[in-house]
C-alpha cells in the first residue's frame, strides 16, 4: 500500500510539472486574452471621463474588473516566467507566440515613429 501511495504521488508530481513549451504556451494565450480586452478598456475608460453619472459609474465597474483581471493574468505570467532564464524565455516566446510577435512589431513601429 505504501508503495501505491509513493508511486501515485511521484506520479502526480511529475504529471503537474509543465514544461518551457507549455508554460510559454499559457503565457502567449494570457497575452492574447489581455490584447483581446484593450478596446473594452479603451470604450470603458472614454465613458468614464464623459458619460454622464450613471454610465461612468456602471463603466467604472467594468473598468475595474478589468484591470483586476490583468493584473491577476499579469502575475500569474510573471509567475511562469520567474521559473526560467529570463532571455532564454523571451527569445522562446517571440519565436512561439504570434502576439509577442506583432506586440514587438508594433513596439519597433512606434520607437520609429518616434525618431
Amino acid at each position: 500500500m505504501k508503495n501505491i501511495m509513493l508511486l501515485s504521488l511521484t506520479f502526480l508530481t511529475l504529471s503537474s510539472c509543465s514544461n518551457m513549451q507549455s508554460d510559454i504556451d499559457r503565457v502567449c494565450e494570457l497575452t492574447t486574452q489581455t490584447m483581446e480586452m484593450m478596446p473594452k478598456v479603451l470604450e470603458l475608460s472614454m465613458k468614464v471621463g464623459f458619460g454622464d453619472e450613471n454610465s461612468k459609474k456602471e463603466a467604472q465597474k467594468e473598468l475595474d474588473n478589468l484591470q483586476l483581471e490583468m493584473e491577476q493574468t499579469g502575475e500569474v505570467v510573471e509567475s511562469i516566467k520567474s521559473k526560467y532564464n529570463k532571455d532564454e524565455f523571451q527569445s522562446a516566446f517571440l519565436e512561439n507566440c504570434e502576439v509577442a510577435k506583432k506586440m514587438l512589431e508594433m513596439g519597433e513601429d512606434l520607437k520609429d515613429i518616434g525618431d
